[in-house]
């Protein structure tokens, strides 16, 4: 009798280790996916785009009569204050000068040109002795503090834009972003080709920083975000866990190990972030980018 239990026993235990076996090989493998949480927080939804730098004041000093320019002894990058004398002009040259008398001697004949407004020498068009013409460009100068931006957007996105709107500088140099405002949405678009050699009706718009401690010089490239909306208390995940199902967006949801589909109805979006208005609590965690082989109910596990 007792061998003939302790072989039931055997036998009961060799089916247990079988079908486990059998359970291991022919389960169902999770697919290893990438995961983040519907959390709380701020959402900024902007329109970005790439401006230049440019000095509102702005003015190219040009020869007021023809004749001969003296040396200009200043450089650019010197701030010059307004009237200054910038070099003078003779109308009627003299001949070579002889060895005793140096370029700076006072000719009485010459006419002096004096920089009309305070600013930032941005440029020297004619800085050694030459003869030239009446309205030759000599130097540019720049109001330093009138300092903006232009940045060209699609005329669509230019329609969400009004004057007063935040706008973030991004600066490589600088942890935080510069804040601006936009100061003036161009009434008229214009055509530009793009890079794809497609034509697109942009608009400009001028920008304007919100503190003088910058630095920015002239022509500068620089990254825009104008925020066309935002808020600090949104629900929000990732856009890349979205996918449509029909004309509904769904998400995958990771709850015990499966993947759970889910219909959720979307709010406001940027480039990398939704806001979720119903279908979803703070803190559930939700699948990014879904591989095509994911079906509702399938074994999942976080990478």
């Amino acid at each position: 009798m007792t061998f003939t239990k302790n072989r039931l026993y055997i036998g009961i235990a060799v089916v247990i280790v079988v079908l486990i076996l059998l359970w291991l090989i022919f389960r169902e493998s999770p697919v290893v996916v990438e995961t983040a949480k519907a959390i709380r927080g701020q959402l900024l939804v902007t329109v970005d785009g790439e401006g230049k730098t440019r000095f509102r004041d702005k003015v190219t000093v040009n020869a007021p009569v023809s004749g001969k320019i003296s040396r200009i002894r200043i450089n650019e990058g010197d701030f010059i204050p307004k009237d200054y004398m910038i070099t003078d002009i003779d109308p009627n040259p003299p001949t070579t000068r002889p060895p005793s008398e140096t370029e700076n001697r006072l000719n009485p004949y010459a006419q002096k040109v004096y920089a009309p407004i305070s600013g930032r020498v941005l440029r020297i068009f004619e800085k050694s002795e030459r003869i030239l013409q009446a309205g030759t460009p000599i130097i540019e100068v720049g109001n330093p503090n009138t300092v903006e931006i232009v940045i060209d957007v699609l005329s669509t996105e230019a329609a969400q834009i009004h004057a007063g709107s935040a706008a973030l500088i991004l600066n490589e140099s600088s942890a935080e972003p510069t804040k601006a405002r936009v100061r003036i949405v161009e009434p008229q678009a214009f055509t530009k080709v793009s890079a794809l050699g497609v034509e697109e009706q942009r608009v400009n718009i001028v920008t304007e920083f919100l503190t003088k401690e910058i630095n920015f010089g002239d022509n500068y490239r620089v990254d825009v975000r104008i925020i066309v909306w935002q808020s600090n208390d949104v629900l929000k995940i990732p856009s890349s866990a979205l996918f449509r199902n029909g004309e509904k967006w769904n998400v995958f949801v990771l709850e015990s190990g499966k993947a759970r589909r889910r219909e959720v109805k979307i709010g406001h979006q940027n480039s990398s972030e939704s806001e979720v208005l119903e279908g979803l609590t703070e803190g559930e965690t939700v699948i990014l980018h879904p591989p095509n082989q994911l079906a509702d109910g399938a074994s999942a596990a976080a990478q």
